[in-house]
């Protein structure tokens, strides 16, 4: 008889999995030679990239279920119907069942990606910054958004457009510091980057308002230079 992991062991190798899986489509992406500037038009091609990952992998490396793009956040029970969160779209979300669970809350987690543009503020005064920590950090911390609740970690994608990676830090820290409503750690990178172009951090959060509360945030920016 095969012995199951634990809950906490099937959820460590599936973040392991799926971040190995967008790691790997986000290198293929930086090395195409012609990108939009889309968010959108960059996370269908992220997708795509991400398919043939997974497809190219061996089969221990394979995260199960399915990667899902731009869709709801479906309710878990019968008292989550309705609710305003279970309305929003995180950019993807890849799904986890485990068989030895039967509370129907915890059987079934999704791990949460977001994505956001990391460029120069638009002559109209749109600030990418702002919106990396406010559209993006601030919805797995919010009641609002409730990104990753009952999971203790997702990730950040920052799609870094003719920014210095250190500059770019330095500005988003400062927006955090600045956050009244939220208190929220700096992000901390333990390299600028890879020889990939690829740089990973993280900082935990703590969310009154979703549970579980201690979450571990993780980013990966990946530069883009067109």
């Amino acid at each position: 008889m095969v012995k199951l992991p634990s809950s906490e062991d099937l959820w460590k190798r599936h973040e392991r999995l799926v971040f190995n899986v967008f790691l790997n489509a986000l290198v293929r992406l930086k090395n195409e030679k012609s990108l939009p500037d889309d968010e959108i038009a960059l996370n269908d091609l992220l997708y795509v990239f991400a398919r043939e990952i997974w497809c190219e992998l061996p089969q221990k490396d394979k995260p199960f279920w399915a990667l899902i793009p731009n869709s709801e956040t479906p309710p878990r029970n019968r008292k989550e119907i309705g609710q305003k969160w279970t309305r929003k779209k995180p950019d993807f979300r890849w799904t986890l069942s485990d068989p030895l669970e039967r509370d129907t809350v915890k059987a079934i987690k999704e791990y949460t990606i977001e994505c956001k543009r990391l460029a120069e503020k638009t002559s109209a005064g749109r600030s990418f910054i702002n919106e990396y920590v406010v559209n993006g950090i601030i919805r797995f911390i919010s009641k609002e958004h409730r990104y990753g609740i009952g999971t203790i970690s997702g990730v950040m994608i920052g799609y870094v457009q003719n920014l210095v990676h250190a500059e770019v830090l330095k500005q988003i820290n400062l927006t955090v510091r600045k956050s009244q409503e939220y208190k929220i750690p700096e992000i901390m990178f333990n390299h600028l980057k890879d020889l990939s172009g690829i740089s990973k951090g993280n900082h935990t959060l703590i969310r009154k308002e979703v549970s579980p509360s201690n979450f571990d945030l993780r980013h990966i920016w990946v530069e883009l230079m067109n």
